[in-house]
């Protein structure tokens, strides 16, 4: 299955990039995103891969740095089908690069359990409206700590997800 989850992102990047017009840069945005994809980690009985839970992450970000371009996010996640939670999520992303996005950041699970970790997103955009973007990431999260871990093993999730992302205020 992680086969065809990069494959699936290398195919959506290049369709998104090939079609995506870069755009002005605004001074915030939101965006709804929906992952699903992987998880691997280390437990009693060695290294195990399963699906990972769908993800549904709400986030508003804001310009912050003109040089180099920069906006901070933050915003709130939740886990759902294999196990349910709630937590936030918080970091930066270049902006500027037209259809191409990068960010990085931490996410913070704090319910029913804990898990803090780091995450990164690399992806594109299509515009689909005046103010509306339609975008497709490949998503990594690293958990190295919190009371979910097994045996306090870090766990690693690469999730492919697509987003609807609001923009205004150039």
């Amino acid at each position: 299955m992680p086969k065809s989850i990069l494959l699936a992102a290398i195919v959506l990047l290049v369709l998104l990039l090939r079609v995506s017009p870069a755009h002005a840069d605004t001074l915030w945005d939101a965006e709804l995103r929906l992952g699903y994809g992987v998880t691997s980690g280390q437990t009693a009985t060695g290294m195990t891969t399963k699906t990972s839970p769908l993800t549904v992450t709400g986030m508003a970000a804001w310009a912050f740095s003109d040089d180099p371009p920069l906006m901070g996010y933050g915003g709130f996640t939740l886990e759902t089908l294999d196990r349910n939670s709630i937590g936030g999520v918080a970091g930066v992303k270049l902006a500027a690069l037209g259809a191409l996005q990068i960010s990085a950041g931490g996410v913070w699970i704090f319910a029913p359990y804990t898990l803090w970790g780091a995450t990164a997103t690399f992806g594109a955009c299509h515009r689909i409206g005046r103010t509306v973007k339609a975008c497709g990431d490949l998503q990594l999260v690293e958990y190295f700590a919190g009371t979910d871990l097994p045996k306090q093993h870090a766990m690693t999730q690469a999730q492919l997800a697509f987003g609807i992302v609001f923009d205004g205020g150039t």
